[in-house]
């Protein structure tokens, strides 16, 4: 081998091993600060298990320069929740500010975030739960795409009450304040000998709910659908970040001082409309003013 490519060879096995160090010194450093959030979390929490804590930003270590870290994610699959179930939670934080130190260690005690999400993902399993339908799946219309707000729309299928067939049914999401609605619009398709009629049909994928009852900080602000659930969403914008908040699912009802704690004593109760009552319209009225009142008090 010519004298000239060996020391070409050289300078780029030198380079490589430069790069992949600091590659792996840059790794460490953000696998530790995401191990010092996870076993935060759980500490702070009634989670079994270490959450899956992911920190964005590569290399992590420009959070050193830039002073921010522009993407972090803290999931707690399959939480057992009174009422529903298994749930999916996360928390999200976009464009956290850092000092150096905070970077290195991973305490983001009093870092500005620009955005703070908190999130519930209900999927079939869990929402059959509440509906007796135990096959119950979830899924976007096939004219509609994934979409959240106030409002959006679902297809549920599953073997209803009383019925042998699976049932596919179109739904509206919608959020009046606090309440969630979850109203049929169209009987998609149907058992040919169902024995329920098409309003009772519907009336069987019909579910409402107080979403302050949610291990949520507050009432949703938006509902979506993602990947086969339905996911309710608390945002706040520009607020100092407190690491208890940190949590995918809501002890105190608070996220530092953005927050006030929900004073229910029976956050998990369900507010689902009486099939046996004569009069649903005017308990349903009484409820979402009894759902207004809270809020303005």
């Amino acid at each position: 081998m010519p004298a000239k490519t060996a020391r070409r060879l050289r300078a780029a096995l030198i380079f490589g091993g430069v790069v992949a160090a600091l590659g792996a010194a840059d790794s460490g450093i953000a696998i530790h600060a995401e191990h010092v959030v996870a076993q935060h979390v759980q500490d702070n929490s009634r989670l079994e298990t270490a959450p899956n804590v992911f920190i964005g930003g590569l290399p992590y270590a420009q959070a050193f320069i830039s002073q921010e870290i522009p993407h972090m994610a803290v999931n707690a699959l399959d939480v057992e929740v009174p009422e529903f179930g298994m749930v999916n939670a996360s928390t999200v934080l976009r464009d956290v500010t850092v000092t150096p130190q905070q970077a290195l260690s991973g305490d983001l005690d009093d870092a500005p975030v620009s955005l703070l999400s908190r999130s519930i993902s209900i999927d079939g399993v869990s929402l059959g739960r509440v509906l007796g339908i135990t096959d119950l799946s979830i899924a976007n219309p096939d004219d509609i795409s994934p979409g959240g707000g106030i409002t959006t729309e679902a297809e549920l299928t599953g073997t209803a009450p009383g019925t042998k067939e699976k049932s596919t049914v179109l739904v509206t999401l919608r959020l009046h304040g606090p309440r969630f609605d979850m109203t049929p619009v169209k009987v998609v398709s149907a058992p040919t000998d169902s024995p329920l009629s098409e309003e009772e049909l519907k009336e069987a994928f019909s579910y409402s709910m107080d979403t302050r009852r949610l291990p949520l900080p507050n009432q949703a602000t938006s509902v979506r659908m993602t990947n086969g659930a339905i996911t309710f969403d608390v945002q706040r914008h520009n607020v100092k970040l407190a690491m208890s908040s940190l949590s995918p699912l809501e002890e105190e009802g608070e996220l530092g001082e953005q927050f006030k704690p929900k004073q229910d004593p029976n956050p998990f109760s369900s507010v689902n409309k009486d099939k046996n009552s004569e009069e649903p319209d005017e308990k349903n009225s009484a409820q979402d003013a009894a759902g207004s009142a809270d809020l303005n008090r």
